[in-house]
């Protein structure tokens, strides 16, 4: 879908102007729907949640949509930040190889807000998202692996377009507001790389989330911004030190490759980060094609090339949310423990002497290669020491990616975990169901009532003040 004019133009106009959407990209924008909405249901409990529910409650003036997982109601954009931030809070939300980010929970959280403000229809909000997504894997594509490790965080930085993006497709705005729309989303952009093992993070994407709603409804109102926000020496690309596909590249794409598609969306099999991911899938796989048990291991071996454990940066880990960022954690959690769950990033389980030691037997080490690699890109060596000998694979490939994939019943299964851990099964199962459906749905409103809950499980009902 070539055109005429700037990058910026263009892709507002794809975003504004597209009609039909490739149904298989519909289909992978409601796997990718039901995905997010679980993890944001089990991270609706976590303490970064709560504590930007309670802001949110606090200013809340307008209630005009859900908290997602909570008897709650807000005005649109802290709705919009407290559900991106229980999206992202467990690091069990989606990946996209071409943003070498987290694509959905600042997309989605954005875009649910908006359709309830709107009583948007089931098909309307599923097409914003797949938009929103799609110029996440576009905008991700031209910025490459310069930003990234320079220490910018794209799901926060280039999250805020996306989810702009999603939010003025369902207020039907013109291209050119939404690129002043986009603009106004620049001045907002942000969120950093050092701020990962921390409550901030999640934070990142959900200030992309409520930036999103502030600027679509500023340039709505006449709010004015630099329409070329994406072109030029000064724009934000070459002010973020972008260095990937050239634009023009990018732009003849629009319409024929869906990010959503190719390269597609990766799940999380896991709850922590997905640099660690191909280690953890290697080291299974090598434990049961070659029969080891975690006693017979001595040692295992990590190697990572250039940028690929740019965000693994808790080489000892002290709390649970460090040690989503380590290497040494999850795998010695792994082989101690056989599973990881949510409740494997607590303080008390990072804590436990036993883990501990396991932790001292896992080293990494680089691996030399030309290329520089950044988030979701390249690939881990690993290699495990036993009683049996040495045994090592190169993984070039991410658990839950489509090279890789989960299956729907994997789906299913994660979703219900997730979503237990806040209803109880009946309520889980039906919105399941209506997530499954959600093209048939007149009024997302109707979603969003099936994800409410009374005192969420494990919160105490004084946490919130009368």
């Amino acid at each position: 879908m070539a055109g005429t004019g700037t990058f910026t133009r263009q892709l507002a106009e794809f975003v504004c102007h597209t009609r039909e959407i490739p149904a298989e990209v519909l289909a992978a924008a409601g796997v990718a729907l039901q995905d997010t909405v679980g993890v944001a249901l089990a991270g609706s409990v976590e303490p970064a949640a709560l504590a930007a529910l309670d802001y949110a409650r606090e200013v809340a003036a307008s209630p005009q949509a859900a908290v997602w997982g909570h008897d709650a109601r807000c005005a649109l954009g802290d709705a919009a930040l407290v559900n991106a931030i229980s999206a992202h809070a467990l690091d069990f939300d989606d990946t996209l190889a071409t943003l070498r980010g987290h694509p959905s929970a600042p997309v989605l959280a954005a875009a649910v807000a908006t359709a309830e403000q709107l009583h948007s229809s089931g098909q309307a909000l599923l097409a914003a998202y797949a938009l929103g997504i799609d110029v996440a894997g576009k905008l991700g594509r031209v910025f490459g692996n310069g930003p990234y490790l320079k220490g910018w965080h794209n799901t926060g930085t280039v999250g805020v377009f996306s989810a702009t993006a999603a939010a003025a497709r369902l207020h039907g705005a013109s291209p050119v507001a939404l690129q002043s729309a986009w603009g106004i989303a620049a001045a907002q952009s942000a969120g950093l790389l050092r701020n990962f093992g921390t409550m901030s993070k999640p934070f990142q994407a959900g200030h992309a989330a409520r930036s999103a709603i502030l600027a679509e409804a500023l340039a709505r109102r006449g709010f004015t911004a630099d329409e070329r926000i994406f072109d030029g020496a000064d724009g934000f690309l070459a002010t973020y030190g972008a260095d990937g596909a050239d634009p023009a590249s990018v732009t003849a794409m629009l319409g024929r490759t869906w990010d959503l598609v190719a390269p597609g969306i990766s799940f999380k099999r896991w709850p922590c980060c997905y640099c660690s991911h191909r280690a953890l899938g290697g080291l299974l796989d090598l434990m049961e094609k070659h029969g080891v048990r975690p006693g017979d291991i001595d040692g295992v071996n990590v190697g990572f090339p250039p940028g690929a454990d740019e965000p693994l940066g808790y080489d000892d880990p002290q709390t649970g949310l460090q040690g989503k960022f380590s290497i040494q954690y999850p795998i010695a959690a792994m082989l101690l423990d056989g599973r990881l769950t949510p409740d494997s990033f607590t303080d008390a389980a990072v804590a436990r002497p036993e883990v501990r030691a396991w932790m001292k037997k896992v080293q990494r080490h680089r691996v030399e290669d030309s290329k520089v690699y950044s988030g979701t890109v390249g690939y881990t060596d690993v290699e495990i020491v036993t009683r049996k000998g040495r045994f090592s694979a190169r993984i070039d490939k991410g658990p839950g990616s489509s090279a890789w994939p989960m299956s729907e019943a994997e789906q299913d299964g994660k979703f219900m975990d997730c979503a237990g851990r806040v209803l109880d099964t009946g309520a889980a199962q039906a919105l399941l169901g209506a997530i499954k459906r959600i093209e048939s749905l007149d009024d997302a409103r109707a979603l969003t009532k099936l994800m409410a809950a009374g005192t969420a499980r494990g919160v105490p009902a004084a946490h919130f003040a009368a």
